[in-house]
């Protein structure tokens, strides 16, 4: 017999010292208050009652906002940080290993730019991805057939044997959905010249068939890719046991998923680099680029 354990869904909730209010809202408050105050003690020097109180008011206001107010979920004093941070950070990165140079006198201010600091250090051949701080992950490419094409039945299996490979997690991972535009022309190309050749009638008619529909898809705008990738993360310093651990959950990742429906196939180092490369400078390295000095041999 199998006990089920519920588990309360609130447990990351902040502790409520007073009327209702946690620790953080309470300095809020009180801050805003003494603000509101001390703006209306400065503005009654100056302007009747009425006034100095409507001038007070905005600031009461503000703060109460910023500690009561939430959007989505989230606080409002944590949503206004994050807005600052957003607009104080540099709009570009670009690679530079020794820094940026300092700006040139005499001439404009150049946009703001910061060094794009990659957390990769090596990729291996195997695909283990090497990143700093000594940890390491390994990609899987992750497919399979549609959800809402299966029964009921089949959807309460692969729920819950997608259930079993979460409970199964000791380490992080990641599941990464990505899209990337997708370039028909050469495909086209190559189809074309395949469908001429072909000896057998009908063959050749569903090829065209075939060549038509995604000539109608290349027609239109924004043609997109979408790939699904579950990143395996390990903790393990050295360069064998890491790669062995992530192996090992690799392996157990795909007898899991396998059942959910889900197929998964390790990248390897070649194929690792290339979809990193598209990631960072989307679409990626021009046709025909080489990666050279990324991928190491282990």
């Amino acid at each position: 017999m199998v006990e089920r354990v519920r588990l309360p869904a609130d447990v990351e909730l902040e502790d409520r010292l007073a009327f209702g209010l946690t620790a953080r809202q309470l300095l809020l408050l009180g801050a805003a208050a003494l603000a509101a105050y001390g703006f209306y003690t400065l503005a009654a020097a100056f302007l009747p009652l009425p006034a100095a109180v409507a001038a007070a008011a905005p600031v009461a206001l503000g703060g109460a906002l910023l500690a009561l107010g939430r959007l989505e979920g989230l606080p409002a004093d944590r949503l206004v940080l994050a807005a600052l941070a957003h607009l104080r950070a540099p709009r570009r990165r670009v690679l530079a290993p020794a820094g940026l140079p300092a700006p040139l006198r005499g001439l404009p201010a150049p946009p703001r730019l910061a060094p794009l600091a990659l957390p990769v250090r090596a990729i291996l051949r195997s695909g283990v991805v090497e990143l700093e701080g000594g940890s390491s992950c390994l990609l899987l490419r992750a497919s399979g057939t549609g959800f809402v094409l299966r029964s009921e039945e089949e959807q309460a299996a692969l729920v819950e044997a997608f259930g079993r490979f979460l409970n199964a997690l000791a380490e992080p991972v990641e599941i990464v959905v990505r899209s990337e535009p997708v370039e028909l022309a050469p495909l086209l190309a190559r189809l074309q010249e395949q469908a001429a050749a072909l000896p057998v009638p009908a063959l050749a008619a569903a090829a065209q068939g075939h060549l038509r529909f995604l000539g109608e898809l290349a027609a239109r705008e924004g043609v997109r890719r979408r790939e699904i990738l579950l990143v395996l993360i390990t903790r393990a310093r050295e360069r064998e046991p890491a790669q062995a651990e992530l192996q090992r959950r690799a392996g157990e990742a795909r007898e899991l998923l396998r059942a959910a429906g889900v197929e998964l196939r390790p990248l390897a180092g070649e194929q690792a680099a290339a979809l990193l490369g598209r990631a960072l400078d989307p679409p990626g390295p021009p046709q025909g680029a080489a990666l050279e000095g990324v991928v190491r041999a282990c």
